[in-house]
């Protein structure tokens, strides 16, 4: 019986010592359909943190749209991202991407100029999305608190993410900027923000 016992114990442990632990695939146009996802303050929400960056710095006319989509990378959706972009989950050298926004050098840095680049912080988490499995997930109460909003920590890092791509550096879309306080609160008290963001 201990022989038994032990040869059980040494499967066991043979099986164990052999696991590799791999992050899941999955087919990138459909996701992973059957996981639930719960709102985790450790996690990278794809729709919520990684999808507006793309648009907003990326999915810009003659850049990376769905009308120009130079070098045949379109970065405006989930499925174009993946496929497009070849982002592997848990890999940060697969594709381009990763290199291209972490570049130095100026004629190959993207967003291009005079675009701004993507600030450190914007490529960690693109950085940690792609390392978390590069889900496309989703979590509404990862923007916000509304019950104790701020502009340094909330509206200023909002319109980071969905308007200030396409609306900074030096030759601004609509020439309108949305870097500092000043410039949006303008828009915002003139009602012209709000009708932007329902139109």
């Amino acid at each position: 019986m201990k022989n038994v016992s032990f040869i059980v114990f040494l499967a066991v442990l043979i099986g164990v010592m052999s696991c590799k632990h791999k992050i899941p695939s999955f087919d990138p146009l459909e996701g992973p359909p059957s996981v639930s996802f719960t709102c985790d303050e450790d996690s990278i929400y794809f729709q919520e943190q990684i999808l507006p960056l793309f648009q907003s710095s990326c999915a810009v006319p003659d850049c990376h749209d769905a009308a120009s989509h130079q070098e045949d990378i379109i970065l405006d959706s989930y499925a174009n991202i993946i496929n497009t972009g070849e982002i592997e989950a848990g890999d940060l050298d697969a594709g381009k991407i990763y290199e291209k926004i972490t570049e130095s050098d100026p004629d190959d840095i993207m967003p291009p100029p005079p675009y701004n680049p993507l600030s450190q912080d914007e490529i960690n988490l693109i950085a940690d999305w792609i390392n978390q499995g590069a889900w496309n997930n989703s979590c509404p109460s990862a923007l916000c608190d509304t019950l104790e909003v701020t502009f340094s920590g909330d509206i200023q890092v909002l319109v980071g993410q969905f308007c200030e791509g396409c609306h900074s550096g030096g030759s601004p879309q609509a020439d309108l900027s949305l870097t500092n306080y000043a410039q949006i609160s303008s828009i915002a008290n003139s009602g012209s923000f709000v009708s932007s963001l329902k139109g």
